[in-house]
């Protein structure tokens, strides 16, 4: 299989693109109607984001081990993975949908949603949480069809998807077609129905783009050999990305006890600053299709040279992204109608993200990497140390010990990046993860 990163970074971040920017255009669809909805909204995608970390793991692990199986050639044990992962992360999303059903209410307690917010909040969350059922099978599949080469067809699953959610938003949100405004639960509904659509037309593709047929025989069984392989890698990748949400979760709480105002920059600045880092985060994912099918065939001089050749490629691009949004940000501002005291708390991160995201490319492309090769463990105990460690504590005692507000929170995940993307990167060098290969 001939796999070029420019070939498979393309198509990704363009899928990328397309989730972030209808995120981003939601935001700005919703303040249109009421900047109130704003931080409501921002509760219910933090514990969406949580939940669709939490099971991300299965996408992670059977990618790398199919994209290993197929680099070692051995066709049995990808499909044998691919049916094990789907089985699990079906029940795994009905399970997670099920629990936010019932408890939606405790965990934005738990987040400190302000209480003229968490009505809105609960209805939010408590039709969107369905959504997973559909999210669980549907990363699982864009996983593989990525590692059969075939990362343009995701791309333009999301297109599809994020059209109809776009226009079913406008059709609920700006009273289309004589409809009442319908607020955030017609946003829930409309997400809902893209996703659903979106699972469909990716079952079409797994069975003929990428070869692979589904049989239901083989769902109704979890081989545990095989199993064991994909929790081997994914359960140590799920905990450092559900550490990563956490910190960002907690970090949520410690905002929004400054208030509304701070609580709905930090729900606008986060989306911003997951476009920002597209281009190292899709740069990332294709090296890790590439890594993990090179350190499949054994050929470890060659996955150790690519990974450090995308992250220079990725630094690049980061940089230059995060400079042209600085050089936007008044532009940015004046499109999202922020008040005079919004604007006041949000300019300051536009510097800031300067430092955080150069730290970040560093972080995401060689713990994508270490994951591909099966060193998994390593990034989790990195991120135990040093999200918990260093960045909620510098946070807390900077934003709110002395009361430097969001912007010493965000110095908190500025030390966090770029610590851990520095040690990450001696891991790397030091080619430990070459006895850590999984076929």
């Amino acid at each position: 299989m001939n796999l070029s990163l420019k070939k498979l970074t393309l198509p990704i971040f363009i899928d990328m693109l397309l989730h972030f920017l209808t995120l981003i255009i939601n935001t700005y669809m919703v303040t249109k109607v009421s900047i109130h909805l704003v931080g409501a909204m921002g509760a219910g995608n933090q514990v969406m984001d949580l939940f669709m970390t939490i099971f991300s793991f299965l996408s992670v692990g059977c990618s790398i081990v199919v994209a290993q199986a197929l680099g070692a050639k051995n066709q049995h044990l990808a499909k044998r993975a691919i049916h094990a992962s789907i089985a699990f992360n079906t029940l795994l999303g009905v399970s997670s949908a099920l629990f936010i059903y019932f408890f939606g209410e405790e965990i934005l307690e738990l987040l400190n949603v302000p209480s003229e917010l968490r009505s809105d909040s609960f209805n939010y969350l408590h039709i969107l949480g369905w959504a997973l059922c559909f999210d669980g099978i549907g990363m699982v599949m864009a996983a593989i069809l990525r590692v059969y080469n075939r990362a343009t067809a995701v791309m333009c699953v999301s297109l599809l998807m994020n059209l109809i959610t776009l226009f079913g938003n406008a059709i609920v949100l700006f009273g289309w077609f004589g409809l009442p405004n319908f607020g955030l639960i017609g946003v829930a509904f409309s997400t809902m129905i893209g996703r659903f659509v979106g699972l469909i037309v990716l079952f079409f593709m797994i069975k003929h783009l990428a070869k692979v047929q589904i049989y239901l025989k083989r769902l109704l069984s979890l081989p545990l050999d095989i199993l064991r392989k994909i929790l081997h890698v994914g359960l140590p990748s799920a905990g450092e990305n559900l550490l990563w949400m956490a910190q960002y979760m907690v970090a949520f709480s410690f905002v929004a006890s400054m208030g509304e105002a701070s609580l709905s920059v930090q729900t606008i600045y986060f989306q911003i600053s997951l476009l920002i880092m597209l281009c190292g985060a899709s740069i990332s994912v294709a090296n890790e299709v590439i890594v993990g099918h090179l350190v499949g065939a054994r050929e470890f001089e060659s996955a150790y040279k690519r990974a450090f050749d995308a992250l220079k490629y990725g630094v690049i691009a980061t940089t230059v992204v995060v400079l042209v949004v600085y050089f936007s940000r008044n532009l940015i501002v004046f499109e999202l109608g922020l008040s005079s005291e919004l604007k006041e708390i949000m300019l300051p991160l536009f510097a800031l993200s300067i430092v955080l995201e150069i730290g970040r490319t560093f972080n995401i492309v060689i713990v994508n990497a270490l994951r591909a090769s099966g060193d998994a463990r390593y990034p989790l105990m990195t991120g135990i140390a040093f999200m918990w460690g260093l960045s909620l504590p510098l946070g807390y005692f900077l934003g709110i010990h002395l009361g430097y507000g969001i912007i010493g929170v965000w110095i908190g995940f500025c030390a966090d990046e770029w610590v851990r993307g520095l040690v990450n990167t001696w891991r790397w060098r030091s080619r430990k993860w070459q006895s850590k290969r999984l076929v």
